[in-house]
């Protein structure tokens, strides 16, 4: 196994075994797990890994995987995202084709997938369409209506 690769294989291991809630905390671990790494290095690691800050059970920051929830300041930055870049959601059965400017329909369909809302069961992005799916009709007029709330939003 690759450096890069031992050094996300650890990353992920002390994420999940250990409350982590700084760079530094992290980088501390690696270097007596005798892994030494920069903090560019580091941050570049934690954005490739998906690896966001989210609230956990106890109420305070840590590292996690995006999946595990978004915190309200990435939040912000995902609404913003749809908000710049999307241009329309049309309705397809359980399916939504959302339109975006050119070129920016895969950081718009990130940003829909780190929402974490739990009518999306999967999307796709091309170069300005993404394909969003949901488990029924019902849950893609819920995810149109959310998407339309963002940009109303818009200042």
């Amino acid at each position: 196994m690759g450096t890069k690769q031992a050094r996300w294989a650890k990353i992920r291991e002390v994420l999940q075994t250990e409350r982590i809630d700084t760079h530094e905390k992290l980088a501390a671990v690696l270097r007596r797990a005798g892994i030494v790494v920069s903090q560019s290095t580091l941050s570049k690691d934690l954005h490739e890994l998906g690896v966001v800050r989210v609230v956990d059970a106890e109420g305070g920051l840590r590292y996690g995987p995006a999946e595990a929830g978004a915190t309200l300041y990435d939040r912000r930055i995902l609404e913003r995202e749809l908000r710049d870049y999307l241009v329309s959601v049309q309705p397809a059965q359980n399916l939504l084709v959302v339109r975006t400017a050119a070129g920016h329909a895969q950081s718009v369909c990130e940003a829909l997938d780190r929402m974490g809302w739990t009518e999306i069961v999967g999307t796709i992005a091309g170069e300005n369409t993404i394909f969003v799916a949901t488990a029924t009709p019902t849950a893609a007029a819920a995810v149109r209506r959310r998407i339309n709330r963002v940009l109303r939003a818009k200042a």
